[in-house]
């Protein structure tokens, strides 16, 4: 994967890319030959070096998010489309704005987007669906009013159980059934990470009520700040021995406390950063999950190259993207597909291929 900053235009084949100070530039440059294909004929269709897609994602420094551009690239790879994948360099609603706006003018085929920040996009979106530009809303659901309607996600209610649920039987093969567990959302009144946080909370809740649970409590999305609310978290909670956050960045935050601790603590969190994931394996960690952020990115990307080449009529709905846990256990299987993009393509490809066969529809979350 090639990354540029964006103060630098890309030439040749790659041209078409977005450019503007303060972003994460990717655009796949390819050939015009089709890898890909499925689905039944949606219509006229358009040849590959033709389709004008793009990605945008919500900040580029986090590993969750590089792992949806990782997976939209590769679906630009596979089907020789260009496509503009890009995302702050940080955090920055009001910037993330601006990469839609400029995808309106130049991806009219398709924009996927993940955002931590979708009340800044109801307007812009708006416009886009109006103009008859396809929107796939990734990770978070789309808000009323943007006229959105095909989003791929995670249950995160149940992604949040996942990890929970490893915790409280560690802790029931312990014969432990009282304490205390602390419970974090990274960005709280974002769905995706608090259902996420809710899940956990209501696993230890019906499983193990004797465990009290503080929170869900708000930790953040960047390392410095989470480990800054991590460590403040644990000194105020000096009776906790479980503590559990929605996000990516505690995966390695909280697993450099708990080595201060001398491991006294279980630990766990999402996503699959690097220092995170060798935390899993040490054992510093119980548990991370992998909401499968690269498929994810695949996906919603493949299908709106195939809307636009005539292949499928994009969907509408929820596409609910399963989640994995991941322990000591299977760890070293999830870090040698981490190597390398072809492996993420590699794992990943017979269940995208079973998914467009037989799509995991569902209504809205909060609808139906």
């Amino acid at each position: 994967m090639r990354t540029r900053s964006t103060s630098t235009v890309p030439t040749g084949r790659a041209a078409r890319g977005l450019a503007a100070a303060g972003l994460l530039l990717l655009v796949t440059a390819c050939g015009s030959d089709s890898g890909g294909g499925g689905g039944q004929a949606a219509g006229e269709g358009r040849d590959a070096e033709d389709i004008n897609i793009a990605f945008i994602g919500a900040d580029g420094s986090q590993n969750f998010v590089r792992e949806m551009m990782a997976g939209a690239e590769a679906a630009g790879e596979e089907f020789g489309v260009d496509v503009q994948v890009v995302a702050p360099t940080s955090l920055d609603g009001p910037a993330q704005v601006r990469l839609f706006e400029d995808a309106v003018r130049t991806a009219t085929d398709g924009i996927a987007i993940e955002s931590l920040t979708p009340d800044l996009l109801v307007r812009a979106q708006s416009r886009a669906t109006d103009q008859g530009i396809p929107v796939v809303s990734v990770d978070t659901p789309p808000l009323e009013g943007s006229g959105v309607t095909a989003y791929i996600g995670n249950d995160n209610t149940e992604a949040g159980s996942l990890l929970a649920d490893e915790a409280i039987r560690l802790l029931q093969e312990a014969g432990t059934t009282e304490g205390t567990a602390v419970v974090a959302s990274t960005i709280p009144g974002i769905p995706t990470l608090d259902d996420r946080a809710e899940g956990m909370a209501a696993a230890f809740a019906e499983d193990l009520p004797g465990f009290e649970v503080v929170g869900p409590v708000a930790s953040a999305p960047d390392p410095t700040g989470n480990f800054s609310a991590w460590s403040n978290l644990i000194a105020a909670n000096r009776d906790a021995t479980v503590f559990l956050d929605s996000g990516d960045a505690a995966l390695a935050s909280l697993a450099q406390l708990n080595r201060e601790a001398g491991g006294t603590y279980l630990t766990g969190a999402f996503d699959l950063n690097q220092v995170g994931l060798q935390a899993v394996a040490d054992g510093t960690n119980f548990a991370t999950v992998d909401p499968q952020h690269f498929l994810k990115g695949y996906l919603s990307t493949r299908l709106l190259i195939e809307a636009a080449m005539g292949e499928r009529e994009l969907f509408e709905g929820w596409w609910v993207s399963e989640a994995a846990l991941v322990t000591q256990d299977t760890v070293a299987d999830t870090q040698a597909r981490q190597e390398s993009e072809e492996a993420k393509l590699d794992y990943y490809r017979d269940v995208a291929e079973e998914e467009l066969a037989d799509p995991p529809l569902r209504d809205f979350p909060g609808e139906g």
